[in-house]
């Protein structure tokens, strides 16, 4: 009889090993995680989950990029480009025609047909109001302004 037991409880906890637990399955597509996130999408709109199925970003996003080593990621909503980290924070809501690549923290947005500049954490340091921006070495800021002068700017820090 100690042999059938033996058998009955080794089997037992060998299927009992064997299970799997769905963590998610409402996503029309799951995309590869990479750093502990993935893009998920879901009638049409894109989110982010992490390995254990929690959505950190609910999928209201026409787009999301790939989380860049900064931990944050551009955002596309109804043409507008925002920024939003990996935990879900969104650092600059989706007001912008096009935010550039951060260079020492900083990045050039337009809107409107106006530059102006962001921190990576969304506080705009130079405002919204310059025909074109260019970011120079230390940190200075060369604008050109409608009527073709030019004028160096320090961000409001």
């Amino acid at each position: 009889m100690k042999p059938i037991i033996i058998l009955f409880t080794l089997f037992s906890f060998k299927v009992a090993l064997a299970q799997s637990v769905e963590v998610s399955a409402k996503y029309d597509k799951i995309g590869k995680f990479e750093k502990g996130v993935a893009i998920v999408r879901k009638n049409g709109l894109v989110g982010v989950i992490n390995t254990d199925g929690k959505e950190v970003i609910k999928p209201e996003y026409d787009k999301i990029s790939a989380f860049g080593n900064d931990g944050i990621a551009y955002t596309r909503k109804k043409e507008l480009v925002g920024l939003i980290n990996r935990e879900g924070k969104v650092i600059a809501d989706n007001l912008y025609d096009y935010i550039g690549h951060f260079k020492g923290g900083n990045a050039i947005v337009r809107r409107n047909g106006l530059s102006g500049v962001i921190t990576n954490e969304g506080k705009i340091i130079v405002d919204i109001k310059y025909d074109k921006l260019s970011c120079e070495e230390g940190g200075v800021i060369r604008a050109t302004n409608a009527d073709g002068t030019m004028t160096l700017i320090k961000p409001n820090t």
